[in-house]
């Protein structure tokens, strides 16, 4: 059995708040290493799942510049279709760090029951690193700030209450370890200050303060994946948090660079189903 952990939804929400769907959930992510794609993707072919994609220069894209390959879908009356997205990192493809080992990530799953169905799913510390490095990339990613709401309250909602009501199981000096070995300190810090910046709270003023650094503190007022695409906000949080169309506040600062990779993101993650 190949290793792997239910992330994100349904099981997410129960670590959260102690039940199913407190979380809104439109697909099931899974988290795996890469080399067990094929693998996996035959066994979702032999139950009847289908790719949203078939063209292979759209996997190769996928593989060398994304954390996840295409939905697999399938048609399961009553519940209708049902979506599964294989994710085999928990970093954006711009990342420029140390990458995690997704094996040694996945080490030590617990096991969940969701409605009868046992599934392995990430100990609450690193499902809080699996959510604070996903929602880095949503409020950083260009493309999602050009094409959706990438930064909502629920986003900081999901931190806070996963840390405080899970405090054992996500202690300040283990979560700081944890995030020094895998180098991903100023990410964490970046997340915390703005989930503190929504929640006030002693416990999480804590956390923020543990992990403040200048390199997090360069990171606070700036957007963009990687070195060579950041900008800076020319606004404050709140308006952001606030605001119904995000592309309306960064177009103006937008590059024609930025603008072929929006492009061609478009091409590639809205056009999965071609």
């Amino acid at each position: 059995m190949f290793p792997n952990a239910t992330i994100k939804g349904i099981v997410l929400s129960n670590q959260i708040y102690g039940n199913t769907w407190s979380r809104s959930c439109t697909d099931f992510d899974i988290l795996i290493s890469r080399c067990d794609i094929p693998k996996i993707e035959q066994l979702l072919c032999e139950q009847g799942f289908d790719s949203h994609s078939k063209k292979r220069s759209t996997k190769i894209t996928l593989l060398s510049a994304s954390h996840q390959v295409a939905p697999w879908v399938k048609e399961i009356p009553p519940w209708g279709v049902v979506v599964i997205d294989l994710n085999f990192d928990i970093f954006w493809g711009e990342y420029e760090g140390k990458r995690i080992d997704i094996e040694e990530f996945l080490s030590d799953t617990i096991e969940m029951e969701i409605y009868g169905v046992k599934v392995k799913t990430l100990p609450p510390i690193k499902a809080m690193i699996q959510l604070i490095l996903h929602h880095y990339k949503d409020m950083n990613s260009i493309f999602l700030l050009a094409t959706r709401k990438s930064i909502k309250y629920d986003m900081f909602k999901d931190v806070y209450y996963l840390l405080k009501n899970n405090l054992d199981a996500i202690p300040l000096d283990k979560l700081y370890a944890m995030s020094a070995e895998y180098e991903i300190i100023p990410y964490v810090f970046y997340v915390l200050y703005y989930t503190g910046q929504v929640f006030d709270d002693e416990i999480l003023k804590q956390y923020i303060e543990a992990f403040r650094t200048p390199e997090g503190e360069a990171l606070l007022n700036c957007y963009g994946l990687c070195a060579k695409e950041r900008k800076e906000w020319k606004c404050d949080f709140k308006t952001r948090l606030e605001a119904d169309n995000l592309y309306d506040l960064i177009k103006d600062d937008l590059t024609e660079k930025d603008h072929e990779k929006i492009a061609i993101n478009n091409r590639i993650f809205m056009g999965v189903s071609e």
